[in-house]
């Protein structure tokens, strides 16, 4: 049989019965008593804590450096999703406005424009225009009579309100 073997009969935790509990060389409380007990020792203590504060103060600049940095990373990040949203935005209306633009250009939407608004027909196109008869002349008022706000001008009829006007006359 194998002998018992001394790492396996070691305790993992200490016996906390047995455990003394140092007593520091300097008898006061605070930390000044601790620090006027250094400099009392020679200094070669106090040179130490000293190059260990500077160095615990170079250490949390530096972490609060990188906090700051990652957080305007991020701000930047977020504006520039944001923008880059915007832009495609942009690119969006602008390819509509370069199909209107495109459309507005075209032969067939200037001849439509040219027929519909401006009345221009085509060579070998038989135009029709409907005659319509100009309306009677006003009839003079007598002096005593009371007089009445004139009617507005009546605007000319656009072309297929005459051509409604020819095939179906109101009576």
């Amino acid at each position: 049989m194998n002998p018992k073997r001394p790492h396996a009969t070691r305790r993992i935790l200490p016996n906390w019965s047995r455990v003394v509990r140092r007593r520091s060389a300097v008898e006061g409380h605070t930390i000044f008593a601790r620090l006027a007990a250094l400099a009392r020792s020679g200094g070669r203590g106090l040179a130490s804590l000293l190059v260990g504060a500077v160095m615990l103060t170079l250490i949390g600049l530096l972490i609060a450096n990188f906090i700051g940095q990652v957080m305007l990373s991020a701000r930047l990040e977020a504006q520039r999703a944001a923008l880059a949203a915007e832009v495609d935005q942009i690119r969006a209306a602008n390819r509509q406005l370069e199909a209107a633009v495109a459309f507005a250009e075209s032969d067939a939407n200037v001849e439509r424009i040219a027929r519909e608004q401006l009345g221009y027909a085509r060579d070998g196109d038989t135009v029709l225009m409907i005659q319509t008869p100009p309306p009677p002349p006003p009839t003079a008022t007598p002096p005593d009579a009371p007089v009445l706000n004139p009617a507005p001008p009546v605007l000319p009829a656009s072309n297929w309100q005459r051509w409604w006007e020819a095939f179906f006359p109101v009576s």
